[in-house]
């Protein structure tokens, strides 16, 4: 291959022959079936057993046992017979979900909790 200095003026051309060439380098890719690198492919979902969902959510067995049972916000999993399967990307979403708001409760919130958690009213009244 021959190395050359490019002038200014013969700049045009050389870019339109690289734009060809790698025009016909795509075409090619897309024949023999390879991924297209500039196109955004939906990620293959992976199945992993207890044990590595375990790994992936920072907590021991039992407790993943017991978060499928929760009343509210179960983790998502699916049985078959005896086994336990898990979709990594559900995992990583339930965990997204599950993020704290920023933003503090106002006060009407926060004496609507005190309030909703006494058992009797007292005696000299609410004192807020």
């Amino acid at each position: 291959m021959e190395t050359s200095t490019i002038t200014f003026d013969q700049l045009p051309h050389v870019v339109s022959g690289l734009s060809e060439k790698l025009d016909r380098v795509l075409e090619l890719l897309e024949k023999v079936g390879a991924a297209n690198p500039f196109k955004q492919h939906k990620p293959s979902r992976r199945i992993v057993h207890a044990k590595e969902a375990c790994t992936i959510i920072g907590k021991s067995l039992s407790t993943l046992y017991r978060a499928i049972k929760a009343p509210n916000d179960p983790i998502p999993s699916y049985k078959r017979g005896k086994l336990l399967y898990f979709y990594e990307d559900e995992l990583y979403t339930w965990i997204e979900n599950g993020r704290k708001h920023a933003v503090a409760p106002s006060f009407e919130e926060q004496v609507a909790a005190v309030t909703a958690g006494m058992k009797r009213r007292p005696r000299g009244g609410y004192n807020f």
